[in-house]
């Protein structure tokens, strides 16, 4: 699996035409339920809450964007479900908030030309609708060199 031989520009924007191509999804490994596919998720490939990525670190990832549909759809793929819980104190405007939160989270695993991807899906309860959060790889062959992630 290779890293696409393109511009930083160009790669984010054939990734991004091909993310909004997905849409919704139904993920057999879920009940058949909908995954969709939002611009929290491509933000999130992009950057980790307001802190950019490396450019190299989001091309890694918008050239994992074509495997994604196939790992969701893989009725046999590996999952891991968390629920997490956590609690957070933040200064605003001088004043500390206790700031609870509370999410599900999905993590498909699946190797595909000797690469390990994972493809992470959230929910946040009780309604919230499943939707895609993020992908990473673990090998990218580069020129026929193994380069590993800190995945």
């Amino acid at each position: 699996m290779k890293i696409w031989p393109l511009g930083y520009k160009k790669a984010k924007e054939k990734a991004r035409n091909l993310y909004v191509k997905i849409g919704r999804i139904q993920c057999p490994a879920l009940n058949n339920e909908c995954i969709a596919f939002t611009n929290e998720g491509f933000n999130h490939i992009l950057r980790k809450g307001r802190i950019p990525r490396t450019k190299n670190e989001q091309k890694r990832r918008l050239s994992l964007i074509p495997y994604i549909e196939r790992i969701l759809k893989n009725p046999r793929a590996v999952v891991c479900h968390e629920h997490r819980n956590t609690r957070t104190i933040i200064n605003r405007y001088g004043n500390k908030l206790l700031i609870k939160s509370t999410a599900d989270f999905w993590t498909f695993t699946e190797r595909i030309d000797g690469c390990v991807i994972k493809v992470v899906v959230r929910q946040i309860p009780p309604n919230g609708q499943k939707h895609f959060m993020s992908v990473m790889g673990d090998v990218i062959k580069i020129n026929n060199i193994n380069k590993k992630s800190r995945y």
